[in-house]
Order: structure tokens, then C-alpha cells, then sequence
């Protein structure tokens, strides 16, 4: 048997063996009555109009509880056994130590935790039915409060609707508040952010008191979408008449006021510098990294978000029990694989999840994601689902003692049903996978699956509508998310180092982990895109019921296979008669062992050798640019120079065909502001790369030019508000050393409107400029950016200019193609061509006619397709043209 099969066999064997260990159905439902009593209770307390209704429901889930328990007696007991989780005996009438009466400790914990509820009820009530707050509520208008952010802003919309109640089922529920009760009126356009506030004081009709509650606020504008969780701020409130004694739902009457606090802590500052260190990993790695790693959300791009939201990945981007769970099961893992016992993982798997909230932020709902997280990672370290079963029921009663208004909210339903699915359904799940694939990703795939199906009946009543590949989604996601999770909390640790250290050292994670969240951005899209993503399903309680049974059916297949395999099958084979083998020589192991020293030893050197090369490329990612007059970017087949005109400035001429190219060309030359954008003209492999400057360094103007009867639509979009237009030919912009002299076109050919321009006009209309860059040492160069212009504006630029088109440095038009000719080469006389194209493209640039022109000259050339990005340098009065990739 090979070395693979081998191990393959023997890990096999371990799973049967864990099988065989593996316990019974042993849940612990002894707190089961007290958390579903609570929860009632919570939930009619803070919902209804009164605590009235709440104690009367209470009472009749006690008196149901009873007359069930006393109805049938030997049932009673039998289940009495199961909730105290003793073994199950037939009991013995003639033993007067059996009793069958009803579970009085179950019902005396469910009637104690249903008392605990409307206290805390009560005691929130008074913070909303006194006071300024209990006014406003009550009567209606505004009030004026001074309060903390919670939680960042999230979008959220809706139809208008005829009356004050919520458009479709969970509406409202769906941002956080309460069902039943909408902010807007009658008619009025909902849409907008959501946020959670902690309201510390408010003023109404002249009285000023302090609220100590929270409340729900739905706001519109930028200033609200642009708050941050720890803020604090002053704002006018509007509440509509009614309210009082439920949870505030408020709405923003006016923009906040952000109250200067203290500095930023270190966490604020660490989260900052990770946050900014994956905004150079691209647009996905710059949404999904931050969020994956501590729950930000702010840099995801909102189209891969609805790919997501349709694909049931959206969980990934948020602080939920399932990624605490996740956390807190690698962090026990590998402890385990280290050697540490038991004990030793457990304490390992709550302590990471006690850092991850600290570093998240100790917000209620990042509290209660750890600690649902936490309480499924027990089950899953300790294999003993009863007692964290037990621990579920006690931690839901006590957070509903503590805060009654948790049962009404969405999140805190689906962290329950999410942390239930994962102690009662994830181990056997697990086992079952466990024969197919490593224990490790059998974990990693269970996690989400399971949470997935146990929450399927509450996320249809919050969209009704099935994201058909949500499972496949989530299983193709889950072996992902464990590498940018891990990968994200390295590089945010690593980013703590001092120095310059932390940002090197902190590269090769968070690279890997962005190129992770490619893999999930591309599942979530691909999938998104699948005919048949959403499929539509019957909203209200009855598709609520319909996916329950659905779930339901499919969680008993799972238990049911896994109960079938860890059956006690019978065992029959053949005995094998003669002696025992022979003993292996000694000569055998010693040869056995030089093999496994020469095997470790070349799997260190190519561990040594991955490491060097990771860190050779960390090392010129962060290396410092020399001392650069201007830059060729490599943006494929398209054109794009940077022309420096101060420490971490220049001006930019074209953008390529791709953002995430340019991207990488302005954080190689750390460009931190543009003094000058030019677009040459409107093609897309000039001006395709403009969503880039929508998130990158700051842009003061932007010269354009067009044959077109508009400006180029994606300038609006991608640079709103910055002063644009096209200059006339001879004017002059001086920015620093660097002087910019307009050429052509003369005048400018626009077409009709509605009439689109052909392909050579567009190119004929190319902004023509000659730059002037000047040295410390007065010495200068000069070079001509051309864009694309053919033969035809070529001709007329030399007619009109001749003398102004003589230079060191010459782009070559259009990418060097044969219509661009070669006569702006002969009157240009360039010391240095350049040529920016893309490899293998498919139009043949730059042409062999030119190509040969070029060397009949002697005039070198630089290609980005074959040298890259290309620095160019000044050495006295040479230039000198440096890869960037050496």
C-alpha cells in the first residue's frame, strides 16, 4: 500500500474509532421551558401594549407546560429523565422512590425566568415612558438627543405604503425594528440607513433628562451613512405619537453633529492601518478582507453585495456566531495539533473569541455573536452537545433578562437558531463528511451548512425569496473562509508591530487573504449570475412553515445517516493460519529513517525557499521608488503616465482599460495627489481606469478631449464635483517642475448630438501635449504625449507646430500602430520611444513599419509588454529608463 493510502487508511480508522466513542443523543433540555418561556414573555412585554399581556402569556405557557406534564404521567417521567439527562428507565410502582409527577424544577426555572423578563422589562419601560423621550414618544415631534453609535449604518428601503404599517413581512424587522411599527408615515418613501443609538441624554418642549436606553433610528444622507460605531453626536429626532412604552423607533429630522471625543485608541488605529493596507489588494480584498476579518463593511462594493445577499453569503461580512465559532475552533485545533489536552483547546477556542471581541469592538450585538460562538465551539471541541445545549438556554434567558427588546430582533432569532443548528446538527454533519475529506474542512463545511438550514425559515420571512445556491454557495465558500479569517487576524496582529516591520511582515497574509477573497467575490457573483438564483417563495407565516419542514426534513436525513453509521455493525473475517512474519532488520529502520530526514529536509528547503521568494516580494512591494521624473504604467492595452510634480504628487495622463491596474501603478509610485488628470480622448483603454480615482488619491482637475458631443460618461461617475474641461490649444499649466503645453487638437471636432463619432475621429480629436519636466539641477527633458492620433491629425499637428513637437522623449501614437506613420517620429527626433501595450494583443501594436522606422533611427524603444512598468530617471543630462519589476 502506497504512503497516501496508507495515511488515508489510517485516518479512516481514527474516524471509526471517534464513531464508536461518539455519545449518544445526550441534549440536555432541562432550560429548554425557561428560554422559550422567557422568550414569550420578552416578546409579547416588548411588542404589546403592557406588561399585562406579557405575565398572561407567561402564565398560560407555565399552565400548559403543567397540564401536559400532569395529563400523562409515565410520559412525565420519561421526560423528566430526558430533561434532567439521566439514563431512561421504565418506572417501578412497587419502588416508592420513582416518582412520575410533573417537572416542577423546569417549571419552577420557566416561572422564574418569566418574572426576571418582565422586571427588565418594566425597568426599559420607564427609560421610554418618562422623561423627554417618553413625551415625544406619546405626543409626537421632535427631540434632541446626545448619543453614542452602536452599530455602523445599514441600508435599508422599502415601498411606500398605504398606512404606518410595514410594506411586506419583515420590512421593517429586516433593519432591526420592531414588527408592527415603521418610522414613516402614510405614503411616504422609505429608504434610507438604520443605525443603532445609545441615547444618554434628550431634550423636549424645554425639559432635558438623561434617556440611558437604546434606540433604532432611520436617517437619510451622507452624513449619517458616514458614522462609525463609538461616535458620539448630537441630533434632532422625530417620533411618531403612539410610541410610548415600546422599543424607540426614531427618524433623523436633521444631520448629526459629531462631538469631538478623544483620540483614536490603539484598536481604532490598528483597524484604520488594516483597513488601508487592502485597499491596495483591489476593490474585492478591499470589501470582504475587513469585513471577513472584524465585521467592516464600509469599502464593499454594493454589487457584490446583492451577489452575495443572493447567494446567502452575506453572513461572512458580519460579526455572527457562526465566524466566533469558527475562531474559536482553529485557535482549539491547533492547540490540539500542537499536543495540548483537552482542557487546554477549550480554554484556547474561548480565549481567541474573547480577543476577537475585543479587537471587533464590544458592541450588544458583537457580545452576543461571541458569546453564541463561543457556546457552539464548545460543543464542538468538548463533543458533548448537552451540556452546551444546556449553556445555550441559560445564556439566551440571562440576555433576555438583561435585554427584553432582543426578542423581537432578527438578529438575535437568527443567532439562536444558528448556534442551536451548530451544537445539535454540526458534529453529526461532520462525522458524515469526516469519510470524504479531512476532519478539518468536514468542520469548516458543517459550520455554515447547518447554520444555513436552521435559518432558512426566518430569512424567508425577512426576503421572500430562496437563494437556490446558497448551500452550494456556502460550501464552496466555507474551505475560504478559514484561510482569510486566519490570514486577516495575522496581518491586523502583525500590522501592530512598530516601524515599518509590521507593514513588510504583514504583507504575504493579507496578499494571500485577498487573493482568498477573490475566490469568494467570484463564487458569489458566478453563482448570483446562475439562471434560477433567486427563486420566489410564498412570503408570511406560511412559507415560514413550508421552508421549516423543508429544513426539518432534510436536518433528520443528516441525524438519520449519522445514527445509522454509528450502528454496531457484526463482524466476520478469516483467520490466518502460520507463523508470524519475520521481524524487520535493523538495517530496515535505519534506512527507513535517513529517507524521512531526507524527505523533512527537502520539504524545509522548499518551505526556505517559498518564504525567501514571499519575501523578496514583500520586500519590493514596499520598496521605495527612486528618484523618478515620470512613470509608464503597465495597464495592459492602454495607455497611462504618471509625470511627477512633487513628493507624492503628479499629474496623470490617461488611465488604461483597468482600475485595479491603475491602482497598482499609483501605490508603486506613492502617489498620495493628482494635480492634473488628462484624458486624451474618449476610447475605453484611455479612460476605463477612472473608478480607480473614485477611492484613490485626491484629484484637483481633469482635462479632457472628445470628438463626442459630451464629455465621457465615466468622468461624472467616477470624479463628481471635480472642476473638468478641455483647454484650447496653447495654454500653459506650470505645476512645479513640470510644464504642460496644449498642442492640438485646433479646434476641437465635435459630433452631433445623438450622432456618435467613428473610431478615427475619437483618435484624431486626442489631447496633444508636450511636457516640460526640469531637474535640480536645471537640466531639463521634454517629451510628447500624442494619444492616439493617425496620420491624418498628425499631418495637421506638424503643419501648425512643427517646431514644438521636437523632443527627448516621444509616446508613440496609438499605441505605436501603423496608422499613427512615422512622420511625427522623424520631426519629433526623440532620444527615447515609448510604448505602452498590452502583451500578445491581438491589434499587433506596435507595428513592424514602426518597429523598423525606430531602429533605421536608432532611437530605443521601452514596451510595457516586454519590460513592464518603467521607471524613467534623470542621471546628469542622460536619461535612463529602469524597469520597476527588477
Amino acid at each position: 500500500m502506497s504512503g497516501p493510502a496508507r495515511r488515508w487508511a489510517r485516518a479512516l480508522e481514527h474516524q471509526e474509532h471517534r464513531d464508536a466513542r461518539a455519545p449518544g443523543r445526550t441534549w440536555d433540555l432541562r432550560l429548554l421551558p425557561a428560554a422559550l418561556t422567557a422568550w414569550v414573555t420578552a416578546l409579547l412585554a416588548t411588542t404589546g401594549p403592557g406588561p399585562l399581556p406579557a405575565a398572561a402569556g407567561a402564565a398560560a405557557c407555565l399552565a400548559l407546560l403543567a397540564a401536559v406534564a400532569a395529563a400523562a404521567p409515565p410520559l412525565a417521567a420519561r421526560t423528566l429523565a430526558r430533561l434532567r439527562g439521566t439514563p431512561r428507565t421504565t418506572p417501578d410502582p412497587s419502588r416508592p422512590g420513582t416518582r412520575t409527577g410533573p417537572a416542577w424544577s423546569a417549571l419552577a426555572l420557566a416561572a422564574l425566568a418569566a418574572a426576571a423578563v418582565l422586571l427588565g422589562a418594566v425597568a426599559d419601560g420607564r427609560a421610554t415612558t418618562g422623561g423627554p423621550l417618553g413625551d415625544a414618544l406619546a405626543e409626537g415631534g421632535t427631540l434632541a438627543v446626545t448619543a453614542r453609535v452602536l452599530a455602523a449604518p445599514r441600508p435599508w428601503s422599502a415601498a411606500p405604503a398605504p398606512t404606518a404599517a410595514p410594506a411586506g413581512p419583515g420590512a421593517a424587522a429586516s433593519a432591526g425594528e420592531p414588527a408592527g411599527r415603521a418610522p414613516w408615515g402614510a405614503g411616504e418613501e422609505r429608504s434610507g440607513g438604520v443605525l443603532e443609538l445609545a441615547l444618554e441624554e434628550g431634550v423636549h418642549d424645554a425639559r432635558r433628562a438623561r434617556a440611558g436606553t437604546t434606540a433604532t433610528v432611520f436617517a437619510q444622507g451622507p452624513a449619517w451613512a458616514g458614522l462609525r460605531p463609538g461616535q458620539r453626536l448630537t441630533a434632532v429626532l422625530a417620533a411618531r405619537p403612539g410610541t410610548a412604552g415600546t422599543a424607540p423607533v426614531l427618524r433623523a429630522a436633521a444631520a448629526p453633529t459629531v462631538v469631538p471625543g478623544p483620540e483614536p485608541g490603539a484598536r481604532e488605529r490598528l483597524r484604520a492601518r488594516f483597513t488601508e493596507r487592502t485597499d491596495r489588494l483591489g476593490p474585492d480584498a478591499a470589501g470582504l478582507l475587513p469585513g471577513m476579518t472584524f465585521g467592516e463593511r464600509a469599502g464593499l462594493d454594493p454589487a457584490l453585495e446583492q451577489a452575495m445577499r443572493d447567494t446567502g453569503l452575506t453572513h461572512l461580512t458580519a460579526v455572527s456566531g457562526a465566524n466566533c465559532a469558527l475562531v474559536a475552533v482553529l485557535a482549539g485545533r491547533a492547540a490540539l495539533a500542537l499536543g495540548a489536552g483537552r482542557r487546554t483547546c477549550l480554554l484556547a477556542g474561548l480565549g481567541a473569541v474573547g480577543c476577537f471581541a475585543v479587537l471587533v469592538g464590544p458592541d450588544p450585538s458583537v457580545l452576543r455573536a461571541a458569546t453564541m460562538g463561543g457556546l457552539a465551539a464548545v460543543a464542538l471541541l468538548t463533543g458533548r452537545p448537552a451540556v452546551s445545549l444546556a449553556t445555550l438556554g441559560a445564556a439566551v434567558t440571562v440576555l433576555l433578562v438583561v435585554r427584553p427588546g432582543l426578542a423581537a430582533e432578527y438578529g438575535f432569532v437568527l443567532s439562536v437558531l444558528a448556534t442551536a443548528g451548530i451544537v445539535v446538527s454540526a458534529r453529526p454533519l461532520t462525522r458524515l463528511l469526516g469519510t470524504r475529506v479531512p476532519e478539518l474542512l468536514g468542520t469548516a463545511v458543517a459550520v455554515p451548512a447547518v447554520a444555513q438550514l436552521w435559518c432558512a425559515p426566518v430569512l424567508v420571512l425577512l426576503q421572500p425569496a430562496v437563494p437556490v445556491y446558497a448551500l452550494p454557495a456556502n460550501v464552496l465558500a466555507a474551505p475560504v473562509v478559514p484561510l482569510v479569517t486566519v490570514c486577516g487576524l495575522l496581518g491586523l496582529a502583525l500590522l501592530g508591530l512598530p516601524g515599518g516591520a509590521g507593514e513588510t511582515a504583514a504583507h504575504v497574509p493579507l496578499t494571500a487573504g485577498g487573493l482568498a477573497t477573490r475566490l469568494v467575490a467570484g463564487t458569489a457573483r458566478g453563482l448570483a449570475a446562475a439562471p434560477g438564483a433567486l427563486a420566489p417563495w410564498p412570503s408570511g407565516a406560511g412559507g415560514a412553515v413550508l421552508m421549516a419542514g423543508l429544513s426539518a426534513a432534510v436536518l433528520l436525513a443528516v441525524h438519520a445517516l449519522d445514527l445509522r453509521r454509528r450502528r454496531p455493525r457484526p463482524t466476520a473475517g478469516r483467520l490466518r493460519g502460520g507463523p508470524a512474519p519475520p521481524a524487520r532488520s535493523e538495517e530496515h529502520w535505519r534506512a527507513r529513517g535517513r529517507t524521512r530526514r531526507r524527505r523533512a529536509a527537502a520539504a524545509a528547503l522548499l518551505v526556505a525557499l517559498v518564504a525567501a521568494a514571499a519575501l523578496r516580494a514583500a520586500h519590493l512591494e514596499r520598496r521605495p521608488p527612486p528618484a523618478w521624473e515620470a512613470l509608464v504604467c503597465d495597464v495592459g492595452q492602454g495607455d497611462a503616465l504618471l509625470l511627477r510634480t512633487g513628493p507624492a504628487r503628479a499629474v496623470l495622463v490617461d488611465t488604461g482599460p483597468d482600475p485595479r491596474m491603475l491602482e497598482r501603478c499609483l501605490r508603486r509610485a506613492g502617489i498620495d495627489r493628482l494635480d492634473l488628470v488628462v484624458l486624451s480622448h474618449a476610447h475605453a483603454d484611455h479612460t476605463g481606469g477612472l473608478p480607480a480615482l473614485a477611492r484613490g488619491p485626491a484629484v484637483a482637475a481633469v482635462w479632457y478631449s472628445t470628438a463626442a458631443a459630451a464629455p465621457p460618461p465615466e468622468l461624472a461617475a467616477a470624479l463628481p464635483g471635480v472642476p473638468a474641461g478641455t483647454p484650447a490649444p496653447g495654454t500653459v499649466r506650470d505645476l512645479g517642475p513640470l510644464r504642460l503645453t496644449v498642442l492640438a487638437p485646433d479646434p476641437p471636432r465635435r459630433s452631433g448630438a445623438g450622432t456618435e463619432p467613428d473610431s478615427a475621429q475619437e483618435n484624431n480629436a486626442s489631447l496633444v501635449l508636450r511636457a516640460e519636466l526640469t531637474g535640480p539641477g536645471g537640466t531639463g527633458s521634454s517629451w510628447l504625449l500624442a494619444g492616439d492620433l493617425q496620420e491624418e491629425g498628425a499631418r495637421a499637428l506638424l503643419r501648425r507646430a512643427p517646431e514644438a513637437v521636437d523632443v527627448d522623449v516621444l509616446k508613440l501614437a496609438h499605441h505605436g500602430a501603423r496608422n499613427g506613420g512615422t512622420a511625427i517620429i522623424d520631426a519629433a527626433r526623440p532620444r527615447l520611444a515609448v510604448a505602452s501595450v498590452g502583451a500578445d494583443n491581438p491589434y499587433g501594436h506596435p507595428h513592424p513599419a514602426v518597429l523598423g522606422h525606430l531602429e533605421r533611427l536608432g532611437v530605443p524603444l521601452v514596451r510595457t509588454d516586454r519590460h513592464g512598468p518603467v521607471w524613467i530617471l534623470r542621471e546628469g543630462p542622460r536619461l535612463r529608463a529602469v524597469p520597476a519589476d527588477g
